[in-house]
Order: C-alpha cells, then sequence, then structure tokens
C-alpha cells in the first residue's frame, strides 16, 4: 500500500513537472512573470512588430 501511493505520487508529481515545463517559458518570453514592473506585458523584439504589419496589411487586403 505504501509503495502504491509513493508511486502515485511520483507519477503526478513528474507530469506536473512536465506541463509547468511547458508553460512556464512562453510566460517568460511575454513578461508575464520575471520580476520586473517596469516591462510593459508583451513581446519584446522587432520581429513582433513586424508580424503585426503583415497581419495588418493582410486585413486591409481584404477589404
Amino acid at each position: 500500500m505504501k509503495n502504491g501511493l509513493w508511486l502515485v505520487i511520483l507519477m503526478v508529481a513528474i507530469f506536473m513537472g512536465f506541463l509547468m515545463g511547458y508553460s512556464l517559458p512562453p510566460m517568460i518570453e511575454v513578461g508575464m512573470i520575471g520580476g520586473k514592473n517596469e516591462q510593459p506585458v508583451g513581446l519584446k523584439s522587432e520581429v513582433s512588430k513586424e508580424m503585426e504589419q503583415y497581419y495588418q496589411d493582410l486585413l486591409n487586403d481584404q477589404d
């Protein structure tokens, strides 16, 4: 009984660690977590401005 309980706890911990590994990097990248209050939330690279312009152009082409 004891070994079965520890096995379940271990499997849940591994699964939760796997999920946290996939959820934390995107949150850090966009600035949702990181401890710096002076930085605005959002992507900080120039690529995002280029992509925003690209999608804005696509939207204008549809009209």
